[in-house]
C-alpha cells in the first residue's frame, strides 16, 4: 500500500485516552496534595478539646479539578476564624495559614511526580 503509515491506527486509539489518563493524574495529584494539607492543618491547630481538628476536611471536585481544605460547618468555623486571626482577649494560633504555606508547591511537586506514572506505562 503506498501512502500507508504502520501503526497509525493503534496511535490514534492510543491519543484519544490521553485526556483521560490526564484527568486521573491531575485527579491523583489533587487528591495527595488536599490530603497532605488537611493532615499539616490538623497537626498544627490547637489540640483543646479536639473538634477543631476533627473538623479540618480535604475536598477534592474530580469533575472540575478543583481541591480544598475547609473547616465543616457549623460552630466549629466560627471558632477556627478566632482561633486563626484571634480576638481582642485571645492571641491568634494560625494553623490553616501556615499549612497552605508548608503546602504551597506541594501540588505542583504531585503533579510531576504522577506524570512519569501516568504516561510512562505507554
Amino acid at each position: 500500500m503506498a501512502g500507508s503509515v504502520r501503526g497509525l491506527g493503534y496511535a490514534l486509539r492510543r491519543l484519544r485516552l490521553l485526556p483521560g489518563r490526564a484527568n486521573d493524574l491531575r485527579n491523583e495529584a489533587l487528591d495527595r496534595w488536599a490530603h497532605a494539607l488537611e493532615k499539616t492543618a490538623r497537626e498544627l491547630a490547637p489540640k483543646r478539646t479536639g473538634d477543631l481538628q476533627g473538623s479540618i476536611k480535604a475536598r477534592v471536585n474530580y469533575g472540575s479539578g478543583k481541591a480544598w481544605v475547609e473547616i465543616e460547618p457549623g460552630k466549629t468555623r466560627e471558632y477556627a476564624y478566632y482561633v486563626e486571626k484571634g480576638t481582642s482577649k485571645m492571641a491568634d494560633q494560625p494553623f490553616m495559614g501556615p499549612a497552605a504555606q508548608v503546602h504551597r508547591r506541594t501540588g505542583e511537586r504531585e503533579l510531576r511526580q504522577a506524570v512519569p506514572r501516568f504516561l510512562g506505562r505507554w
